[in-house]
């Protein structure tokens, strides 16, 4: 366990994991027919800001996935020998966690709200194109919420010196970058203080997540606990 433990810590591990929900994104959009407004927010964000991409979307899931590799081999410079076993178990601990949340949260939001979706078989095209967009969730909403906003929080508070951050500094990047995943989702929707609420509690303890188990596990547990709810 403990060697599992130390090697699913690596970053290459989160990188080809959460690379698995990016292409597995991307593809079920394109098989599925889905349209620009089906895509995740911060995918549809990053389209806005990067709009020479338009009608080839796929090259900003290209370019992350490049800036990525370039990351992990080039900066980081990691060396550790990838093997299958301990991608199976970073699943088996994400769905684990995605288990617990879609258990756990409601009650700890005091009751269970959640919008019951409409049931589709799994050979319709909508049903695939929802576990699309629970893929691109996971994906793109950590890489955002998590790793873009804790870290860059992180570096704002600790002066980028974020490897001397003091419990205080986690704890501000940890509820601003919760506050912030939640209000983003009512953008194109009616705001509630249930629903912020609950999704305050989601992103608290994906943040948490991320600061405990990188963004292998928590990107593939945020996209297990949207299957859980729609299936």
């Amino acid at each position: 366990m403990l060697a599992y433990w130390k090697a699913s810590a690596s970053a290459a591990y989160s990188f080809f994991m959460s690379l698995g929900l990016l292409v597995g994104y991307e593809v079920l959009m394109r098989v599925t027919g889905g349209s620009v407004a089906d895509r995740n927010l911060v995918d549809q964000w990053l389209m806005r800001f990067l709009s020479w991409a338009a009608p080839y979307e796929w090259v900003i899931s290209l370019g992350i996935a490049l800036v990525g590799l370039a990351y992990i081999y080039g900066i980081r410079q990691e060396k550790v020998l990838l093997t299958e076993w301990v991608f199976f178990l970073m699943l088996v601990e994400a769905a684990g966690w995605a288990f617990l949340l879609y258990k756990g949260l409601p009650l700890l939001a005091g009751r269970l709200q959640e919008v019951s979706a409409a049931q589709l078989g799994w050979l319709m095209p909508e049903f695939w194109q929802r576990i699309a967009q629970c893929m691109g969730a996971g994906f793109y909403e950590e890489l955002f919420f998590r790793v873009l906003l804790v870290e860059g929080l992180l570096l704002v508070f600790t002066g980028l010196q974020s490897r001397r951050a003091a419990p205080i500094h986690l704890i501000g990047a940890w509820t601003i970058s919760a506050a912030l995943f939640s209000a983003a989702h009512f953008l194109y929707e009616p705001p509630t203080t249930y629903a912020f609420f609950y999704r305050f509690l989601f992103g608290l303890i994906m943040s948490g997540l991320y600061i405990l188990r990188g963004l292998g596990i928590t990107a593939w547990a945020h996209a297990l606990y949207d299957m859980y709810v729609i299936v």
